[in-house]
């Protein structure tokens, strides 16, 4: 997410350089369907982001560029679903990206998300599908880069409890399976423990 996005205009520009990347191997796919010791284990979406939270991190597009940003979370349950307002703040201005996640089995997440684009208005939904792991979740879909334009992109977050109580996210961004951009992003609950960093 979550920084649920984590790209914005510079994705489209780094696009052509990336496909000199064609070569890495793609990342390694999870299991579709989680064991039940990872449901139990694994990271709960609705009960981390509800209410206020918060992230920073990075984004490095094609290995040539890195930016910093911070994103602010609003969060809460409804109908058995979360719905996350992720607000970003990159250096060249504020996006916003929307979230609608529910649990459709033990374990499996499906919902949507809509991107601010460059001309400030949101994106149409796309779908979103993921699931628990030890100690974590994934979440991939076919979406926007917040403040890009309508290129459709491949997001993968793979978020990991750390002991701390925070939780790290690594965003691997790519179209037709080649890595254009990655993110590494940190949440917490309080505010405080970003500042302290």
């Amino acid at each position: 997410m979550m920084g649920i996005g984590f790209l914005h205009r510079r994705t489209a520009g780094a696009a052509a350089g990336a496909m000199l990347l064609a070569g890495l191997a793609a990342c390694g796919e999870d299991p579709a369907v989680p064991s039940p010791a990872s449901v139990v284990d694994g990271l709960s979406l609705e009960a981390f982001f509800a209410g206020q939270s918060y992230s920073k991190g990075t984004v490095t597009t094609a290995l040539f560029f890195t930016e910093d940003f911070s994103a602010r979370f609003e969060g809460k349950r409804k109908d058995g679903r979360l719905l996350l307002d992720e607000h970003f703040s990159f250096a060249d201005g504020d996006r916003l990206q929307r979230w609608n996640l529910g649990e459709t089995g033990p374990g499996l997440y499906t919902g949507e998300v809509q991107t601010e684009l460059d001309g400030g208005a949101l994106s149409p939904p796309v779908a979103v599908t993921g699931h628990i792991t030890p100690n974590g979740a994934v979440l991939a879909y076919d979406g926007f880069a917040p403040g890009g334009g309508e290129t459709r992109l491949q997001f993968r977050h793979r978020m990991t409890r750390q002991s701390d109580g925070t939780v790290a996210n690594h965003v691997t961004v790519s179209k037709f399976g080649v890595p254009l951009a990655t993110s590494d992003v940190v949440f917490v609950k309080d505010k405080a423990a970003l500042d302290r960093d």
